[in-house]
């Protein structure tokens, strides 16, 4: 739906009930410890979060009085504390993507400055080769700037202990990025890891992003084999971004990130670079100390766990949100409250850039660009709307109400003006929202939190004081279950999603 915008950029039904059962014994959950967690965390984090420059609100918000029934009739009730399945298993110790044999790939070029090797069959050139060679080098003295380590030697694999990037004839697909078993004498699960791509030959930066891709992989990998596909999807093309910018990747990444913004944040799969980057970037933006990736970075080595011999899958517990809850909890915050803050940051990206929410993202334009649901004329309301897809967990939600045309009009008194917002959506979900103040030059002039409740699936509020603005951004994220015991857990996909209805008046 398009969307208008100030010239400077803009920035319930419950789900079908189980039959009672006995519930199923769970497999206890490993929480990393607040101190373990600032410990890992203590060279990466630095002072208070940097909060986005907020402009103070023009009046006081009130409460709304006598808010609208839900449109599905009376809310059910709230499901009990308590788990209905045991968690979720981690990924495959075994990799699926298998090495290619020495016999499929004869020719080898190694780096003699760098632990790095090239791979490639017989009918590749050897400037290809090299060139792909030249990439690794690039991309592991990145991470060595960065201070990350080196992936893990993989003994005699591949002819070396080096890191091994295998090339492959044809065009060009996600690259397949795999691990070794894991390592023997490593206290926490860690394993060497090795990548296909597509041999270079077609010009651009294509082959150097997908060199970094795999080569930030096998540095997530060292520091925990067992982390969630999503978590290091995200880390490797976070990693990828800062070693070797590439900006026709990177944008069809971001633009598909941001066209679908009801996707749980690690639902991505390994192999191609993801949008999700953004999210890590907005850790190291709002909570790092200066320098690229090391909050991600730690929040890996964190959750990294050692597995029981002969187990067909990792340990999944603790995971990396498990890690990012308990570094939060030690500075106040809650996980829906930094979900909410990215999902606001996140509406400032591209073209709606307003320079106060992430650093260096105006570069990606209309790309950047992430959907509204709605754009509601302000002179259209009562209205009540509902999302076109539900929200997964860690997912967000975008409504758009616009006033620049009863401002430039002069007509209704908008400093006197007030509106109130109801929302409902379905158990067990806990959603979060905000209502945030857009002046008319496109920046943020101000926000209105709205607490999530566990057990509630209302929220409402009313606002005031909109004179001077181009419109209010509504923003909705789904924290996840409102079951306190089962938390956001990335291993859990495929992700049940949840639906609401908003309710605008005036």
């Amino acid at each position: 739906m398009a969307v208008a915008l100030p010239t400077r950029p803009c920035p319930a039904h419950a789900p079908p009930g189980r039959r009672e059962r006995a519930p199923a014994p769970r497999r206890p959950r490993r929480k990393a410890p607040c101190a373990l967690a600032l410990l890992a965390l203590a060279a990466a984090l630095g002072g208070p979060p940097a909060a986005a420059a907020r402009a103070p609100d023009a009046a006081a918000d009130a409460a709304p009085a006598g808010p609208p029934p839900p449109a599905s009739g009376a809310q059910p009730a709230a499901p009990a504390d308590e788990a209905a399945d045991p968690p979720a298993e981690g990924r495959p110790v075994v990799s699926p993507v298998q090495r290619p044999d020495e016999r499929d790939a004869p020719q080898r070029a190694c780096s003699f400055a760098l632990p790095v090797c090239a791979h490639a069959p017989a009918g590749v050139p050897g400037s290809a080769l090299l060139e792909s060679l030249a990439d690794l080098e690039a991309a592991m003295r990145a991470y060595d700037a960065l201070g990350l380590p080196r992936p893990l030697p993989d003994g005699a694999r591949g002819g070396s202990p080096a890191y091994d990037l295998y090339l492959e004839r044809g065009p060009r697909r996600p690259a397949r990025v795999g691990h070794d078993l894991r390592a023997i004498g490593e206290r926490f699960d860690a394993a060497s890891a090795f990548a296909i791509v597509a041999a270079p030959g077609r010009g651009g930066c294509s082959s150097a992003s997908d060199a970094a891709y795999a080569l930030g992989h096998a540095v997530a990998t060292r520091l925990d084999a067992g982390a969630e596909e999503g978590a290091l999807a995200m880390a490797a093309s976070y990693l990828a971004a800062i070693a070797a910018p590439c900006p026709a990747e990177e944008l069809a990444a971001i633009d598909a990130f941001q066209r679908a913004p009801e996707r749980a944040l690690t639902g991505a799969a390994l192999g191609a670079l993801d949008g999700a980057l953004l999210f890590p970037w907005y850790l190291d933006d709002a909570y790092g100390a200066g320098t690229p990736a090391q909050v991600a970075m730690s929040l890996l080595a964190i959750a990294a766990q050692p597995t029981p011999g002969g187990a067909a899958r990792f340990r999944a517990e603790p995971d990396t949100f498990d890690a990012l809850r308990a570094s939060l909890r030690s500075r106040g915050k809650d996980l829906d409250d930094l979900l909410l803050e990215f999902a606001i940051a996140r509406a400032f990206v591209g073209s709606r850039s307003d320079g106060a929410h992430l650093s260096d993202v105006a570069r990606f334009g209309d790309f950047g660009r992430v959907r509204f649901e709605w754009s509601l004329p302000y002179a259209t309301l009562p209205r009540r709307v509902a999302p076109l897809r539900p929200i997964e967990p860690t997912g967000a939600t975008y409504l758009w109400l616009d006033l620049a045309a009863e401002g430039a009009a002069g007509g209704p008194d908008l400093e006197a003006a007030e509106i109130t917002l109801v929302a409902d959506w379905e158990l067990p979900a806990l959603f979060r929202w905000a209502i945030v103040k857009v002046d008319r030059q496109g920046a943020e002039a101000g926000r209105v939190e709205v607490a999530g409740i566990f057990g509630e699936s209302r929220a409402q509020r009313t606002v005031v004081g909109l004179d001077g603005l181009a419109g209010l951004l509504i923003v909705g994220v789904n924290a996840g279950s409102m079951i306190r015991s089962r938390p956001f857990d990335p291993d859990d996909a495929p992700f049940m999603p949840h639906a609401y209805t908003v309710w605008l008046s005036r």
